[in-house]
């Protein structure tokens, strides 16, 4: 029996293709390192500080260029680092391993930051907030699929 796909779910900017988007939440996010990465390595007090340290990069157009905001500024980092992943599970894990500084989902990271193995890093500045999106092949769908993605949705919603 053949199984067919309706729905896929992608973080992050939907690519250029012919599959319709439909956006389900966006999720705010901050930089963040372990606490022995930042005892290691030190703090850094604003932006042109990450210059100088291990910044985890998920390898995308752009991989090694931040831009962070803060009270309607904007500021572009240049960053590297030894590591540069496709996965932002990979992201974060090395982040748990004190390998350097990541921008990541408040969300994803919340109970590390609870549990003291994540601190926010320039708690100031954020990162463009990353999209969840549904993507599907047409836009006419099925009663069933439409009520998947509005569960999605409500689902996503920040609590207030």
């Amino acid at each position: 029996m053949a199984c067919r796909v309706r729905v896929a779910i992608r973080m992050g900017d939907p690519p250029d293709s012919q599959l319709i988007a439909r956006p389900l939440a966006e999720f705010p996010q901050g930089l963040y390192a372990a606490p022995g990465y930042l005892d290691r390595s030190g703090w850094p007090r604003r932006p042109d500080d990450l210059v100088r340290h291990a910044c985890l990069c998920f390898l995308a157009p752009h991989a090694g260029r931040w831009v962070l905001r803060r009270s309607g500024k904007t500021r572009g980092v240049d960053v590297a680092g030894r590591f540069q992943v496709n996965s932002v599970g990979m992201l974060r894990r090395l982040a748990l391993q004190a390998q350097g500084i990541a921008v990541l989902a408040d969300a994803l990271v919340a109970d590390d930051v609870a549990q003291g193995r994540l601190e926010r890093v320039l708690p100031g500045w954020h990162a463009s907030a990353v999209m969840a999106c549904a993507m599907t092949e047409t836009r006419l769908l099925p009663a069933k699929t439409q009520r998947f993605i509005e569960f999605l949705r409500e689902r996503l919603r920040p609590s207030p």
